[in-house]
């Protein structure tokens, strides 16, 4: 049973987030051609903003590669495959809590602790980035989105950032948790 339904979110997941990213593009693509004949320099278009917040952790990546060699129709195929492989990833670590109650991370503790701090330091900046959004102070990036775009925006960050943090916070302490227990026992034993 598990079987098949695993099967099909490992592969449904990351499908569905693909095309979601594809049609979000476009509609990106369509509202910057209406806009540049009404407005001098547009901005970003609300449903790439948005795009870019549901898979905010590809957007941190997105970041790092995006100013080095890459042109619009390179950055958008890389993107829609780096959020296929992300979500792939995500539907395993959801298949492997639904049968061990762990997520897929590193087995040497070293990596793991480093990764589950990583992930929550950076699930804490999101929050932050989140707080300072819904201000929507002139500075912050989303001022300029509508509501009805600022909302699934905004609270896709915010899943992210309390995300992150309480995931890779619980997998932190499970971790020290469990191996106090068996230093413990195999001493008295």
């Amino acid at each position: 049973m598990c079987y098949n339904n695993c099967m099909k979110l490992k592969y449904a997941l990351p499908l569905a987030q693909m095309v979601l990213a594809v049609l979000l593009i476009r509609w990106s693509d369509l509202w910057e051609r209406a806009a540049m004949r009404t407005m001098d320099m547009p901005g970003p278009a609300p449903a790439f903003t948005l795009m870019l917040s549901i898979n905010a952790p590809v957007t941190l990546v997105r970041i790092l590669y995006r100013p080095l060699f890459l042109h619009d129709p390179w950055d958008d195929i890389i993107l829609i495959v780096a959020i296929g492989l992300f979500w792939y990833y995500v539907a395993l670590n959801i298949n492997s809590w639904r049968e061990r109650r762990t997520l897929l991370l590193f087995a040497w503790a070293p990596l793991r602790i480093a990764t589950d701090l990583i992930m929550i330091a950076l699930g804490a900046c999101l929050g932050l980035f989140c707080i300072l959004a819904a201000n929507t102070s002139p500075y912050t990036p989303f001022s300029a989105l509508a509501w009805p775009w600022f909302i699934p925006t905004w609270a896709s960050l915010l899943l992210w950032s309390l995300g992150s943090v309480l995931v890779f916070g619980r997998d932190l302490i499970h971790y020290f948790l469990r191996k106090s227990p068996q230093t413990t026992s195999s001493a008295q034993a």
